[in-house]
């Protein structure tokens, strides 16, 4: 399929730091309104409006030998509970109960909100997963300027990851598909970061917030399989573009790579946006900010995939100043 493609204008997405905070307020009244509904205030709370609203309580009311301070102790009893804040929270959480609906369909399977101060390598790599199982090491893609550093690239600051592209002399390993691996000389330095090793997952959504920076560096976010094909790019991002798309087929035969890329122009450098990608076995949906802009139906994967992103300089572009490729998060949820 051929290139799509259409210009976006920043008012067209909703608000960054909103949708945030309004994804962080939820999540918690959720686990709040979860955990309230198994306590014994509410239980008790329940009870005596059954008993209270009973036959039994009637008849025991209406009853002139029944003992009255037993009686106006439950009642009072009820109307304290009433007034307990945590079930006045509940219930109006109860009465909107349909706004949990995303949080009840789709389960957390993996996250990292980047706020240990260092990378968490029981999670993230910082090499191309089949560089550090081949020999060990990091290797750079064909076409790219920069070497990808073990390491060296990715920083954490402020609960932000950062992935750092700068001009800064490197050897390191190159892949060439006629040649195979060839240690060369680079101008730049740059990184990358997957969970090859610790997480992969079949279908789910899958989400991070993220700030591209200006300037000619390149960044990714994707997903990759065993092999080089299967590969969904949630976005790469390349001269003032954001590329959403899959990739299919087998490189081994000629024209066996099949494509589906739709492009995106528009000032996105410097700002934060939450892009998402939804997969299932019968389509793939891309949003930004919530806001659907793509979605396919051809070349969906089926095996498990990891969580990919990288920065770096591609052929014939030049890089003056360092750049910064900056998550804030990332989820991947797995539908319930």
């Amino acid at each position: 399929m051929g290139l799509l493609g259409f210009k976006l204008k920043l008012g067209m997405f909703p608000n960054t730091k909103k949708i945030d905070k309004q994804h962080d307020a939820l999540v918690r009244e959720y686990q709040e309104y979860l955990e309230y509904s198994k306590s014994e205030e509410l239980s008790r709370f329940e009870y005596l409006n059954r008993y209270l609203n009973s036959p039994q309580f009637e008849e025991l009311e209406n009853n002139p030998d029944a003992d009255r301070a037993e009686i106006d102790k439950i009642k009072n009893e009820f109307k304290h509970l009433k007034k307990s804040p945590k079930l006045v929270a509940y219930l109006k959480s109860k009465s909107h109960e349909a706004k949990f609906i995303p949080l009840k369909t789709w389960k957390l399977a993996f996250e990292d909100q980047f706020e240990d101060g260092k990378l968490d390598t029981q999670k993230w790599m910082t090499r191309h997963y089949w560089g550090d199982q081949l020999m060990d090491s990091n290797y750079s893609l064909p076409g790219d300027q920069h070497c990808s550093t073990d390491g060296n690239n990715v920083s954490l600051s402020g609960s932000k990851l950062s992935i750092t592209t700068k001009k800064q002399t490197a050897s390191g390993f190159s892949w060439n598909p006629a040649s195979g691996f060839i240690y060369r000389d680079f101008p730049y330095t740059s990184g990358v970061i997957n969970s090859g090793k610790s997480f992969r997952q079949t279908y789910g959504k899958l989400e991070a917030k993220i700030k591209v920076p200006k300037g000619n560096a390149y960044h990714a976010f994707w997903l990759a399989g065993e092999r080089a094909l299967p590969q969904i790019n949630v976005f790469k991002y390349s001269k003032k573009k954001f590329y959403l798309g899959n990739f299919w087929g087998s490189m081994a035969i000629p024209n066996g790579l099949n494509r589906n890329v739709t492009a995106i122009t528009g000032a996105f450098a410097g700002k934060s946006y939450i892009f998402s990608l939804e997969w299932t076995p019968k389509h793939l949906e891309w949003s930004i900010n919530g806001k659907v802009f793509k979605i396919a139906n051809r070349g969906i994967p089926s095996e498990p995939m990891y969580i990919a992103f990288a920065s770096g300089v591609e052929e014939g572009a030049r890089l003056s100043n360092p750049v910064k490729l900056e998550i804030d998060w990332v989820r991947f949820y797995t539908k319930v």
